[in-house]
């Protein structure tokens, strides 16, 4: 759910909520106060009890204007109704020209009608004044005028109640009322900001928090957000550029290490025949090879050694352009048997007179076409073979080449009776520059490209390179071509 809808729907879920609260605590809380302001004029009364008294109490009043206006002057009736405010705590005082009377059983005398003579007389004109509040002896009453306009002589009773005790309750009212009113607001607030604080403040400072980090360079962090909306987005989408970043990053100095490593392989690759070459030269230019016997041999080697470089060299650049993705390939439908007899017969004249012996078996059938580029295949079966006779420490060298089929796949394997290597090194024979660290002397000769430059061709053409081994017997390498591609 979307913030704007859930703050949407949050703020009308208020309104009525509040609506609600309001009406039902509104109710409730004047209904409490009212009573509980009420008990300190009804005193030890029952509320329906007080009512009924006080209703007989106007009704007698208004009987007595109506028809029998005499009684309004006779102090028995006064005393009656003085009688009648009793379990008010109250009693009447009648006011009749210039004579002040108090009537009933808690009358109070002269001193107290003074009093209430002076609060009339100083009430402000905007108050109503048919109520007149008096303190008398610490104690709160409350007068309310009646008056008889159409008595001859002016005529007022006023039925005065003590409300010390309404009093003292209602300056809890305050209390009640701020009481409410926190929790109309807790009720309101609680949800917004517990709303606000998961789906809003904690997410951005979750924002805040990756955003200082990556600030200070470090990427090893995670920002997890299972809030579905525009800031679980946010925070979702920045946590995959910061997953992005640091692959980028980590690739980036990856590539560099590599460069690095690359430039160092490099100068120690090249440097071997080099100060070789230069050490023939050198020779030759100080009379050392002083005949023409020991000159051909200084120039024989200064040419193997230039050829050494010059296979490195172009070796280094095959291998920079497969990297980059930069080498085109010629993918053509060849035919393999024809190919395998083309290509034993050039390994058959490089290594024959080198002492190597060489077998092979075709097994791919007869017919079989294969969709690749030739002279890339054919150099992958070249470095193979040449690495293996290049790290070759058998009395008798043999090499087995063995082309095959297998499910969808044309299967070629180049298996030799050299030193072979442990297990844990097969993976890494197809790294560039690789060489068994048993093996790296100054006196293999190469780029250390071979395996890694095969890789990458066979991975082009969609197949997969590997080696097997026994340590110390032999040692396969094997190299697949898919027999259905769909590759330009």
């Amino acid at each position: 759910m979307s913030i704007r809808l859930k703050l949407i729907l949050t703020y009308l879920f208020g309104i009525l909520l509040t609506a609600i609260i309001v009406t039902v605590l509104g109710i409730g809380l004047v209904t409490a106060v009212i009573s509980y302001i009420g008990s300190g004029i009804v005193k030890e009364q029952a509320p329906e009890e007080a009512f009924h008294r006080g209703v007989d109490l106007i009704v007698d009043l208004r009987y007595a204007e109506r028809h029998t206006p005499e009684k309004l002057t006779s102090p028995a009736f006064a005393n009656s109704l003085g009688n009648q405010l009793e379990p008010f705590g109250g009693f009447i005082v009648v006011q009749q020209g210039e004579r002040w009377e108090s009537y009933g059983a808690l009358r109070e005398g002269e001193p107290f009608l003074a009093q209430l003579k002076r609060d009339i007389a100083t009430s402000e004109p905007h108050k109503n004044e048919a109520i007149v509040m008096s303190t008398w002896e610490e104690r709160e009453w409350l007068a309310l005028r009646y008056d008889f306009p159409e008595i001859d002589a002016p005529l007022s009773y006023y039925l005065v109640v003590d409300v010390t005790d309404s009093g003292e309750k209602g300056h809890q009212f305050q209390f009640f009322f701020l009481l409410f009113i926190v929790i109309i607001v807790s009720i309101i607030l609680v949800p917004l900001l517990w709303i606000t604080t998961k789906d809003i403040v904690r997410p951005l400072r979750q924002l805040e928090y990756g955003s200082r980090r990556i600030a200070e360079g470090d990427l090893n962090f995670h920002l997890h957000s299972k809030v579905r909306n525009e800031v679980g987005s946010v925070i979702r989408s920045y946590e995959k550029m910061r997953s992005e970043l640091q692959r980028s990053i980590s690739a980036q100095l990856a590539l560099e290490e590599n460069r690095n490593q690359l430039i160092s392989n490099i100068s120690h690759d090249l440097k071997t025949p080099l100060t070789s070459i230069k050490g023939y030269v050198e020779g030759i230019r100080e009379g050392i090879a002083n005949d023409p016997e020991k000159l051909k041999k200084y120039m024989d080697v200064i040419h193997a050694k230039t050829q050494d470089m010059d296979r490195m060299i172009d070796d280094l650049f095959l291998f920079s352009k497969l990297d980059m993705k930069q080498e085109r390939f010629h993918l053509a439908a060849v035919p393999l048997e024809a190919f395998y007899e083309q290509t034993m017969n050039e390994l058959h004249m490089e290594y024959d007179s080198a002492g190597v012996r060489l077998t092979s078996e075709y097994e791919a059938g007869t017919g079989a076409v294969a969709m690749m580029d030739a002279s890339m295949i054919k150099r992958v079966i070249l470095n193979i073979v040449g690495n293996s006779v290049k790290f070759m420490n058998n009395d008798d060298p043999h090499i087995h080449v063995h082309v095959g089929r297998q499910a969808e796949e044309f299967v070629i394997g180049v298996t030799d009776n050299g030193p072979g290597m442990q297990p844990d090194e097969l993976e890494q024979i197809f790294d560039r520059f690789y060489r068994g660290d048993a093996n790296r002397n100054q006196n293999v000769a190469g780029s250390g490209l071979g395996l890694a430059i095969a890789k990458q061709i066979v991975a082009h053409h969609g197949g997969i390179i590997h080696a097997r081994s026994e340590p110390g017997q032999s040692m396969t390498v094997m190299f697949t071509i898919p027999m259905n591609q769909d590759r330009t």
